[in-house]
Parts: structure tokens; C-alpha cells; sequence
């Protein structure tokens, strides 16, 4: 079992490593069964793992090397696979191969064909690194991976300005975040002398007491940590820039890495969280504010990856919003739909914008459901689960999450739900009028010989279709408690929800949850079927898409001071004082110099007599120093 784990782990490293090393003579078609076969087999091997787990085998903690050897601070290269991870590395390897094996098509003409596969394989390393660390320093190696990664891969079309300031924005936006982290971290280390995350996991509700201060700056810090790589409320900024990576980037960071992993953090760490509750209730109006901010900013945006971005964005607040009300079993239920739900989504509106040659304007699209009929199909279904619409799988794990919000008595935090459903629904179902139905607003030469893509890029998202119809039944039961809650539960007790114990429930909650979903996506399928040609842009709607003007207010507050004060220090300080004070440096030392070179002459007389003036300087002090004495 354990060289299976250390397979499973390192096969994606190697596809990198390989497809780097060979990048000047490998062919596409190899790079392509490189960088898909390693990954699959990577699936493969947590499969593997899944089975032996489902018998009961378990592995405990596996260590490669030992790492750094100081006593309060050491850290060993080990690996701690259980049923939380293991969710993960499934997710991650298996929704991660289904993009792999869609790029095939995507970036068939691109250049960097080689470059791209690479990088997607150090992305897939680096996140399933961050799962399965076992120790605080090998899960921030990760962490950090996810992050170089994600900076290479939007901006991937770096010779594109808005490419390379997209990923900029997005590396420096998550090293603020980072600065949290790494503080919780070394905090954690002075606190209980080690960075083994199942220990201090083990130890901290034995040691500490419910609000411990202690206890809650650890959680705070970390939750910093997660606002940046989950793009939580203040960090936000940098995922709808994001969407200048290619799409299958976009789909690979929203659906199965990188954004997951600040939610992973908070679940990962839940004892420190229940053991600090006023910290967990600001990280569930933390993810309520985010969400409804990142719903309402989706209503007016033009471009359709962005719309899906700011779907992300508002989608993990809701799992945030699970972690803060103590439901992290409806958190992890709903963060592994959103993978097939996004995946899905971002996958189709690739095809949609490989078909259209890069375009993305849905004021430049609609009526593609003549010539592109599978791929609307199939971004419907995707709009349609996110929205709560039952019996698809985002229906059982967000309903989940309302009515755990509103049986544990967060009625705010549940209303605020409910809003976001509403607008979920409204959001995603303008998106796919605005680019399916209506009249066509496409290029006559690009629409004449549109068709559905190929079946390469067809068949993963016809996968992941079907993955977001049945998804839902990973975590629903009529009379025996859910697959997913059982398999958590075998970790911790925490994961269990006591208030609902298993199957689905016909409840008030559950009926508003879905005529919610039911009234978001019928208002938007009315209005922009019937009323499209008459809706104008007003100071509402452009409020909206300048998602309330929050990248604005950050340059104004923030960015332009620094720059102010950097060209201040270029033009001024650094030209007027600094590199003035140099010749004044100089011309003080040069003088000195010369008076010393005058002192030493080389002349015995001259000697002589600085000796003797020397010795009557000492003498006259010893005599008036024994005269005072």
C-alpha cells in the first residue's frame, strides 16, 4: 500500500519533470499520452487505495525521508492518507484527468503544446501533495506549489499584457494570503512543538478550553490563509482575472485544485475550529457576504468565464458558510459536486470558445444551439445543478447546507442562502440564453462552419454530465446514512451531522431551497428569451459588472499609493539623497585620508616628537587626576 500512495503522489511529478526534460523533440501525441496516462494512473492508484480501505486495510503515516532534525521544529517528508485525503486525491486525479484529456483538443494548435501538459502535471503533483502532507511544512510546499503553478498557467499566453498582469495580480493577491499561513504555522510550532497535523489536531481540544485566545489566532490566521487561495472577502480580486488562462486552466483551478484548498484547510483543521467557535461563526459570514457579493456581481458580466468565476467565488462562500455553522460534512458533500457541476460548466463553454476562436463576449455569441446543440445540452445541465434544481446533484449538497444553517439557528446565514440560490439560478441560466438561444450575434464566417467539438474535448464533459446527475446520490439515502457521510464519519465524528441524521427530508427548508432555485431560473429564462433586445445597461447593471468597484477601491487605496511612493523613492530619494550622499561620503573619507597620510610620514623626528606631546598630554592628565582624586 504504501508504494501505491508514493505512485499515486509522484507519477504527476514525473509526467512534469519528463515532459520539461523532452519538450524540444517529444511529439503532441506523445506529450498527450504522457501527460494523460500518468495522471490516470495516479487515479488509478487511490482507486486502489479506496478498495483496500473499503476492506478495512488502512495505511498509517508513511514517511520518505526525514527532512529538517530540530528539536520543536521537525519535519519529515511523510504522508498521512485517510478518508478526507483520499476524497481529495479522487477528486483531484480523477477530475484532473478528464481536463488533461480535454486539453488534447484545446490546445492542439497552440505552440506550447508540450509546456502546457507539464505545467498541468506539476498542478496536479502540487495539489495532491497539499492533501496528503502530514505535516505542516510539506502541506505548505504544496500550498506554495498550487501557487507557482497557478501563476504559470494564467499567465501561460504570457505575451498577452492581460494574461501576464492576470497572473501577477493573482501570485501577489495569494502571497498576502500566504503571510497568514505561514504566521499560523510558525505559530503553531511555538504552541505545541511540532507540525504534525494529526497531533496538533489530537492535542488541541485536550489542552486548550472552548475560545481559548490562543486557539482562535491559530484558526484566524490560518482562515487568512484560506480567504486568499479560496478568493474569499478581501482577496477576491485576483479569480475573475484569472479566466485569461486558457480554459481547461480555468476548469483544472476551479473545479479540482487550488480554490478547494483553503476550504480543505478549514476542514482539515475542524478540532482547532470547534475549539475557537467565535472564529468559525466569522468564517461563515465571511463565506455568506462573499457569496452574495460574487451572485450579485455575476448578474451583469459580460464574458462568460466570468460569469462562471464569480459562480466559483460565490459557491465557496457557501461552503465556508457550511464550515462556519459546524456542517463540514455539507461543505466537503458540496465542494465534491461543484467539481463535476464546475468542470462540467467551464468544460462547455470551452468548447463554445474554442469553436468560436478564442471568443468569449456572449454579446458576441447567442443562437449557438443550432450549431453547437451537445454543448448547450450539456452546459445546461451543468446551470441547472449549480441552480438547486432537484434531483441533480448540487440540489442534495447545497439543500444540505441550508438546512443545517437553519436547524443549528443562523437565520441570516440561511437567508442569505437562499438569496444566492435565487441568484445562482438567475445568473447562469442568462448566461446560457445570452449564448445559446435567441438570435446569433456571431462572425458569418465563424458561424458557417461552427459544429460541436470533437470527441476528445466531447467526451469528458458527456463524463462529467453524468457525474453531475448521479453525483448527488454520493450523499443522499432514503434509510441508511449516505455513502460520503459514512466514509467521512470513519475519520472523525466531526463530519456526522446529529441533526439530520440520514435520508432526504421533505422539510419547509428544503421546499424554500427549491422554489428558490425554481424562481432564479425561471425569471431568467423568461426575461432574456423574451425581453433580451430591450434590456439596456444602467448605473445598477454597471455597478455590477464592475463588481461594486472593489478593484477600483484597492487601486485607489492601495496600489497607487504604492506606486507613488516607489516613484517617489526612484525619481527623489534614491537620485537626490541617496546617490548624493555617496561624493559627500567620499569627499569626508578622501580628506581624513590625506590628514592621516600627513601624520604618517615616514620621518623618525616627527615621530619623536608626536610621542613626546603624547606623554606631556598623559602626564598633565594623571596630575590633574590625582589632584581632583
Amino acid at each position: 500500500m504504501e508504494l501505491v500512495l508514493w505512485l499515486g503522489l509522484f507519477l504527476p511529478l514525473a509526467g512534469a519533470l519528463l515532459l520539461f526534460v523532452c519538450h524540444n523533440f517529444i511529439s503532441r501525441r506523445n506529450t498527450g499520452i504522457v501527460g494523460c496516462s500518468l495522471v490516470f494512473f495516479s487515479f488509478l492508484c487511490f482507486v486502489k487505495l479506496l478498495y483496500e480501505y473499503s476492506q478495512g486495510i488502512y495505511l498509517p503515516e508513511v514517511t520518505l525521508f526525514s527532512w529538517i532534525q530540530i528539536k520543536g521544529f521537525d519535519a519529515d517528508f511523510s504522508l498521512h492518507l485517510d478518508h478526507l485525503s483520499l476524497l481529495m486525491a479522487l477528486i483531484v486525479t480523477g477530475v484532473g484527468f478528464l481536463i488533461h484529456l480535454f486539453s488534447i483538443g484545446y490546445m492542439d494548435h497552440d505552440e506550447h503544446f508540450v509546456r502546457f501538459f507539464a505545467l498541468l502535471n506539476f498542478f496536479i503533483f502540487s495539489m495532491l501533495l497539499l492533501v496528503l502532507a502530514a505535516h505542516l511544512l510539506v502541506f505548505f510546499i504544496g500550498w506554495e506549489g498550487v501557487g507557482v503553478a497557478s501563476y504559470l498557467l494564467i499567465g501561460f499566453w504570457y505575451e498577452r499584457p492581460a494574461a501576464s498582469k492576470a497572473a501577477k495580480k493573482a501570485f501577489i493577491v495569494n502571497r498576502i494570503g500566504d503571510l497568514g499561513l505561514l504566521l499560523g504555522i510558525l505559530l503553531t510550532f511555538h504552541i505545541f512543538g511540532t507540525g504534525n497535523i494529526h497531533e496538533i489536531c489530537r492535542r488541541a481540544p485536550l489542552e486548550f478550553t472552548v475560545g481559548a485566545p490562543i486557539l482562535a489566532a491559530i484558526a484566524l490566521l490560518y482562515f487568512w490563509g484560506a480567504t486568499g487561495k479560496s478568493a474569499q472577502l478581501p482577496l477576491q480580486t485576483w479569480l475573475p482575472d484569472a479566466m485569461e488562462g486558457p480554459t481547461p486552466v480555468s476548469a483544472l483551478i476551479h473545479a479540482a485544485t487550488m480554490v478547494t484548498a483553503g476550504v480543505y484547510l478549514v476542514v482539515r483543521m475542524n478540532p482547532i475550529y470547534t475549539t475557537a467557535p467565535a472564529v468559525l461563526t466569522l468564517i461563515g459570514y465571511v463565506g455568506a457576504i462573499t457569496s452574495l457579493y460574487a451572485a450579485f456581481s455575476a448578474l451583469s458580466q459580460k464574458d462568460l468565464k466570468r460569469v462562471l468565476a464569480f459562480s466559483t467565488i460565490s459557491q465557496l462562500g457557501l461552503m465556508f458558510l457550511a464550515c462556519g455553522v459546524g456542517a463540514f460534512y455539507a461543505a466537503m458533500f458540496h465542494l465534491t459536486t461543484h467539481a463535476f457541476i464546475k468542470a462540467l460548466l467551464f468544460l462547455s463553454a470551452g468548447n463554445v470558445v474554442h469553436m468560436l476562436s478564442g471568443e468569449t463576449e456572449m454579446d458576441k455569441m447567442g443562437g449557438l444551439f443550432q450549431k453547437l446543440p451537445k454543448t448547450a445540452f450539456l452546459f445546461l445541465i451543468g446551470a441547472l445543478a449549480l441552480s438547486g434544481i432537484a434531483p441533480l446533484a448540487a440540489f442534495f449538497s447545497k439543500d444540505l447546507i441550508l438546512e443545517e444553517a437553519s436547524l443549528t439557528g443562523y437565520t441570516t446565514l440561511y437567508s442569505v442562502g437562499l438569496l444566492v440560490t435565487v441568484l445562482t439560478g438567475f445568473y447562469l441560466i442568462r448566461a446560457y440564453c445570452l449564448t445559446f438561444t435567441g438570435a446569433s450575434r456571431v462572425d458569418a464566417k465563424l458561424w458557417k462552419n461552427l459544429h460541436d467539438a470533437p470527441s476528445v474535448m466531447m467526451i469528458p464533459v458527456t463524463i462529467l454530465a453524468l457525474l453531475t446527475l448521479f453525483g448527488g446520490l454520493l450523499g443522499y439515502a432514503s434509510s441508511v446514512p449516505p455513502l460520503l457521510m459514512s466514509f467521512l464519519d470513519k475519520d472523525s465524528q466531526a463530519f456526522f451531522i446529529k441533526a439530520l441524521a440520514f435520508g432526504f427530508h421533505l422539510t419547509t427548508d428544503v421546499w424554500f431551497s427549491l422554489a428558490a432555485s425554481i424562481a432564479g431560473v425561471g425569471l431568467a429564462a423568461f426575461i432574456y428569451t423574451n425581453f433580451r433586445e430591450r434590456l439596456s445597461r444602467g448605473k445598477l447593471a454597471e455597478f455590477l459588472y464592475q463588481s461594486f468597484y472593489i478593484n477600483q477601491l484597492y487601486a485607489f487605496l492601495i496600489v497607487r499609493p504604492l506606486q507613488f511612493f516607489s516613484q517617489l523613492s526612484s525619481k527623489i530619494f534614491e537620485p537626490k539623497i541617496f546617490e548624493g550622499i555617496i561624493p559627500v561620503c567620499t569627499h569626508v573619507t578622501n580628506s581624513t585620508s590625506r590628514v592621516l597620510q600627513e601624520l604618517q610620514s615616514g620621518q623618525i623626528r616627527s615621530y619623536i616628537s608626536w610621542i613626546v606631546v603624547g606623554s606631556a598630554i598623559l602626564l598633565v592628565y594623571l596630575v590633574f587626576e590625582g589632584f581632583y582624586a
